[in-house]
Parts: C-alpha cells; sequence; structure tokens
C-alpha cells in the first residue's frame, strides 16, 4: 500500500512540475494547487453488528471507539484565451470504523488506507467565471444542490430507486457524479441545470441517468427547489427471483425509476436588517422531501418485495440553524423520517444483482426484516468553528445512515449500523485546508 501512496504521489508531483514548466515558458496556463488534512476520532455509544457474521462470531459494539485521517489535494488550472478551468483532485481516507468480533486477534480493528480520485473534470464559462451565463460540467466532480444541508437529505443523488436506500458521510453532505452537467441563472431569479450521467458503483454499473434541477429564489427571504431524475433508464434487468405477476403475466423489477425532489428553505435573518448579530448560517430552516420510485408495483412471487406503498417511498427531512451570535460558523440541527419497512440497505445490490430490498446472503429475507420501522426516524447535530481561515474544529452526533466500513465489501454488512432509537454516534473532527 506505500507503494501505491508513492506512485500517486509522485505522478502528482511530475504533472505539476511538467505543467509548471510549461507555464515558464509562456503564461497559457496557471496552477492553483490546494488541499486539506483532518485527524478524526469519536465512538459509537450503542450500535448494531453485521449480520454477516456468525452469531458466535459477533462482539459488543457498544462503545467502538471510531477514528480517521482524510488528507487532500487538487490542482486547479486555469487557460488564458480560453474560459475553461480543469481539476484533478485525490484523497486518501485512513479509517478504522470497523465493527468489532471475536477471536479475530484484533484484525477487526486495523487501520484501513484507502487512495481515491476525488475529482478530474473540465468546466467551461460563458460570461464572468464568478457568475457566469452557461456553464458546462464535464468528467468526475462534486456536485451539491442544497446549500443548507450539513448531513441528511440530498436525496435525488444519494438514494436509490429499486431498491430505496439513503445515503450520509461525515462532513461531505453532497455526492460525486460521472457525466456531464449543464445550466445557469435564468431570468434573474431562477437557476437550472441538466445532467446525464452513469452509474459508478455496484450492480447497476454503467447504467445511463437523466436529471434536472430548478431553484427559484424571489427574494432573500425565500427559495424552493424542484428537481427529478430518470434513473438507469438503460437498465440491466433483474433474474428470475425477481419477479411479480400483473394481469396474470409474470414481469421482473429492474432498477430502473423515476424519482422526484422538492425542498425549501427560509433565511429569517432577513426580517432583522440592520442587526449584525447574525452569522452567514443562522436562522435558516429548511427542509426536503423526495419520492424514490413514482411508480407502484405489485408485490413479489416470494412475498418479500413490496412497491406498492408510495408513502413508504417518501424520506423527508427538516433542519435549522440555531444563532450562535458568530460563534460558531455553523450550528445545525436536523431531523429525517423515512417510512420503509425494510432495512437501510445495500445489501441487494452488492451481493444479489437484484432490484429487492432483501438480500438472501445477508440473511434478511425472513419475516422479522417485513415491518422494520425501528430506523425510521433519524437526527442529526453539526457544529464548525474555523480558527484564521484555514484551521478548523467539527462536532457531530447523530443517528443517520452511518456504515462499518470495510475495504473488503464482502465482510461487511451494508445495513445502517444505527437501527434503533437508541443508538447513536458522536465524533470530533481537527482539520486545515491551503
Amino acid at each position: 500500500m506505500k507503494k501505491v501512496v508513492m506512485v500517486i504521489e509522485r505522478a502528482l508531483l511530475a504533472a505539476t512540475m511538467a505543467v509548471g514548466a510549461s507555464q515558464g515558458d509562456n503564461d497559457a496556463i496557471t496552477l492553483t494547487p490546494s488541499g486539506f488534512a483532518s485527524l478524526r476520532e469519536g465512538q459509537v455509544v450503542k450500535g448494531e453488528h453485521e449480520t454477516v457474521k456468525s452469531a458466535a462470531a459477533l462482539a459488543d459494539v457498544d462503545f467502538v471507539w471510531i477514528q480517521g485521517m482524510d488528507i487532500g489535494f487538487n490542482v486547479e488550472a486555469k487557460y488564458s484565451g480560453i474560459p475553461v478551468v480543469g481539476n484533478l483532485g485525490m484523497e486518501m481516507l485512513v479509517c478504522n470504523d470497523n465493527s468489532p468480533y471475536t477471536q479475530d486477534f484484533g484484525q477487526s480493528r486495523r487501520l484501513n488506507f484507502y487512495p481515491y480520485l476525488s475529482r478530474a473534470d473540465i468546466l467551461y464559462t460563458k460570461g464572468d467565471q464568478d457568475n457566469p451565463g452557461l456553464y458546462i460540467n464535464a468528467g468526475y466532480f462534486p456536485f451539491k444542490y442544497n446549500n443548507e444541508s450539513r448531513n441528511l437529505g440530498e436525496y435525488l443523488f444519494r438514494s436509490g430507486t429499486y431498491p430505496q436506500y439513503l445515503v450520509t458521510n461525515f462532513d461531505f453532505p453532497m455526492t460525486r457524479l460521472m457525466g456531464v452537467r449543464m445550466g445557469g441563472p435564468l431570468w434573474g431569479k431562477f437557476n437550472w441545470d441538466v445532467l446525464l450521467t452513469t452509474n459508478v458503483e455496484w450492480t447497476a454499473i454503467g447504467d445511463p441517468n437523466l436529471s434536472a434541477l430548478l431553484s427559484w429564489k424571489p427574494a432573500p427571504l425565500f427559495e424552493l427547489g424542484l428537481g427529478g431524475s430518470w434513473c438507469s433508464f438503460l437498465s440491466a434487468l433483474g433474474v428470475n427471483q425477481d419477479n411479480y405477476v400483473y394481469n396474470g403475466k409474470m414481469y421482473y423489477y429492474t432498477f430502473a425509476g423515476h424519482k422526484v425532489m422538492g425542498r425549501v428553505t427560509f433565511d429569517f435573518k432577513q426580517l432583522f436588517p440592520g442587526i449584525d448579530v447574525f452569522g452567514q448560517h443562522d436562522l435558516k430552516l429548511y427542509s426536503e422531501a423526495a419520492i424514490l420510485g413514482v411508480v407502484n408495483y405489485p408485490m413479489s412471487v416470494d412475498g418479500y418485495t413490496q412497491y406498492d406503498t408510495l408513502w413508504q417511498r417518501i424520506p423527508v427531512m427538516a433542519g435549522f440553524n440555531v444563532p450562535t451570535l458568530k460563534f460558531l460558523d455553523i450550528l445545525s440541527m436536523e431531523v429525517e423520517w423515512f417510512g420503509s419497512p425494510y432495512p437501510n440497505s445495500q445489501n441487494s445490490i452488492r451481493f444479489d444483482n437484484q432490484p429487492v430490498p432483501l438480500s438472501s446472503q445477508a440473511g434478511e429475507k425472513v419475516p422479522y426484516y417485513l415491518n422494520n420501522h425501528g430506523d425510521d426516524w433519524k437526527w442529526s447535530i453539526y457544529g464548525r468553528k474555523t480558527f484564521m481561515n484555514n484551521l478548523n474544529i467539527t462536532v457531530q452526533a447523530a443517528r443517520d445512515h452511518f456504515h462499518w466500513f470495510r475495504l473488503d465489501y464482502k465482510t461487511e454488512d451494508a445495513k445502517d449500523a444505527l437501527r434503533k432509537d437508541d443508538e447513536w454516534y458522536y465524533t470530533v473532527k481537527f482539520g486545515f485546508t491551503f
């Protein structure tokens, strides 16, 4: 692994030096490096085991320490004479967010080293780069449409359609997409985006998705956003176990489906003009909801797949930024409800190649998981403080969609590790940017 890290570092250094050398000959390219490093420490106060392990191998997961180290490096390239900006970024996660189990001689608590590409994209802008009339982004890039969410929400791209599941990652309330994005302002108070992307992981890898978003901000006090996705519109069919009967004929579930999303934000500090005690994010109330699969399907032949009740496919979140008189950058409190009768899980798409909610390999196709509402409610408290523009401390306590981490996903249960009302964790991150 050390050799892999050294190769990545040398490649980035060589690329920077090569471009920098050409920059010395002429001013065609301007390079801007940036990066970050952070150390995270926390504890799962109460959680759930990985159920793919045998019962005899399971260890107590209450008061389990978790920690992580993150580093990232990005180079932005601007080209004189053309309105194009390129970005190339690499990151590495080092963590031991692993569920312990007995008789493993410490193997479950070892550090995992995970280098990955954070972005590789080109951005074209028409007009002012800070406020373009049109932008086209192509490649692999981070994307966030709800500026207020700190943990929960962002449902359009952090969820599954068939089957339904939700994703959260600490201090990264967004997603990375591969494809093309086009958008810009419209009539001064609207912003629009159209995205053609492809899936980059698990069973539906390579399936194309078409998404569109529109936001409307008629006044500083209020913002409304709408969006929709046609997911996996060219999708591989399921296999024979994924079937249902309609009008006497047999059909198969697929990963294809439609999502719709709506969100709203109220910035109540706009009601107090001239008062300079509030921070940028204070007194904002926001909410988001989505339908993850707008089409109902009959229950499966085996009785373990139910897509016939719309409200069970609708997550809803709400958040409020508590004013701290500028002591903190932000203090956000969020809550979420998702009434799915199944565990929040990706096991079926990881292990079974199935667009269904339960996995046979993870032992989920049992009556116990047919009415699983212990994880319907989630919550999160998030705070951040920045010092001298580059140093920061981030704190979060939450009962969200935390998963145990393993480099070998075959040994990991992809259900939420927090599946009951009294299960939660806390974590603190110290970081710097440059």
